[in-house]
């Protein structure tokens, strides 16, 4: 799609009781969390004939797997289009919400945020991923201060995790609401039969080494030693060029081990409940709360996951899931095996971390989001729950 403005929600509604939103934010493709998020939010606000949602994409031309840095031409072509499309929009909606990583967000900011002061639009953000206060923590004053009263500045801060909403509020941040990840939580036509022979692992999210698919593959090699049980893995995600050649390597030379390619968004919960359980052993340090990790949940399988950033918000340890220490593989191995040899317990936290994904379920946040940008006396919309 094309970083332009477009509509989301045919309203059949009085015109007087239409709330006008105007969201820009990154959309599928890329594949990814944060596009795959936005779209959640969006398709489920064009459900309420209430709400009239225009969207400038932000998504960038280049591919992902690049990891290109820094600001870049294409990066300085997008802001200028995404600037003009925002000031043709602005003054038909009463609110804005602006979705953003943590440098792209204050390089755009200023430019958004003076003209929507200025014509008294509310003006909400949700940072992407989880480690804004890490990136604001590595910057030198004057910048820091200066990036803190622009969040000040705003009506609201979107936390997608507790611990960053408690970093920001400890910085000033007063007005940093909690709105958690989200997945739309789709229910099986039928149970799925899962053979009892095997073990089936899937790793579904971005292939490189931040988000752990090299600490899996060795853990399987371990795996191959120290468990009589017979477990295979499938690997689905794009593959990042910087360890490409690592990975199709390893993929080749552990037979239990499997590349499936990437699959669309919004099939994730249907494939995931084909499996036993999901590993994602991250230490990506923008992690907020793992899309992948919410689709588990509504899967009603276990996950096993690390001991990094707010992980522990989404899995505690023993009771929907299973957690271990970053870039260690012989303890994501023996979580592993311990769950391949004791199906009573991998049921038990597949039916625990089922219960655990009503909080991020989408209708659940989306309702959540609507009242803190439209509040009403029903809803409790303090910065602090």
């Amino acid at each position: 799609m094309e970083n332009v403005q477009s509509s989301y929600g045919a309203k059949t509604i009085p015109a007087n009781q239409v709330k006008s939103l105007l969201v820009v934010g990154p959309l599928p493709p890329p594949i990814g969390g944060a596009p795959a998020t936005v779209k959640e939010i969006l398709d489920e606000l064009a459900n309420d004939p209430s709400y009239k949602i225009s969207i400038i994409n932000s998504s960038p031309a280049t591919d992902p797997r690049e990891q290109v840095d820094g600001f870049n031409f294409e990066k300085a072509y997008r802001f200028i289009k995404l600037i003009f499309a925002f000031y043709r929009q602005l003054l038909n909606n009463e609110a804005v919400l602006i979705f953003a990583n943590n440098l792209f967000a204050f390089v755009i900011l200023p430019f958004l945020l003076i003209p929507s002061k200025l014509f008294r639009k509310l003006f909400f953000v949700k940072p992407i991923g989880g480690d804004l206060d890490v990136w604001l923590d590595l910057q030198r004053e004057p910048l820091r201060s200066y990036f803190t009263v622009l969040l000040r500045s705003v009506d609201g801060i979107l936390s997608q995790t507790r611990l960053l909403q408690r970093s920001l509020q400890k910085s000033g941040c007063k007005n940093v609401y909690y709105l958690p990840g989200c997945r739309t939580a789709v229910e099986a036509s039928s149970p799925v039969q899962k053979p009892f022979d095997e073990f089936k692992i899937i790793f579904l999210a971005h292939i490189n080494k931040e988000k752990g698919a090299l600490i899996l593959l060795r853990a399987l090699q371990k795996l191959s030693t120290i468990s009589s049980v017979k477990i295979k893995c499938d690997f689905y995600g794009p593959v990042y060029k910087i360890i490409e050649k690592d990975f199709f390597c390893l993929i080749d030379e552990i037979s239990t081990a499997n590349y499936c390619g990437v699959i669309e968004v919004g099939s994730g919960v249907r494939l995931i409940a084909n499996y036993d359980t999901l590993v994602l052993p991250t230490c990506f340090e923008h992690e907020g709360h793992p899309g992948v990790l919410i689709e588990a949940m509504h899967a009603s399988i276990p996950v096993i996951s690390t001991l990094h950033r707010a992980i522990p918000e989404l899995v505690t340890d023993g009771e929907n899931g299973l957690l271990v220490p970053i870039n260690d593989a012989d303890a994501l191995a023996e979580a592993i095996k311990r769950l391949a040899e004791d199906r009573e317990l991998c049921s038990k936290l597949g039916k625990a971390n089922h219960d655990r994904g009503e909080e991020f379920r989408t209708q659940v946040v989306v309702a959540k989001l609507k009242g803190i940008i439209f509040p009403s006396k029903q809803l409790n919309t303090s910065p602090h729950v």
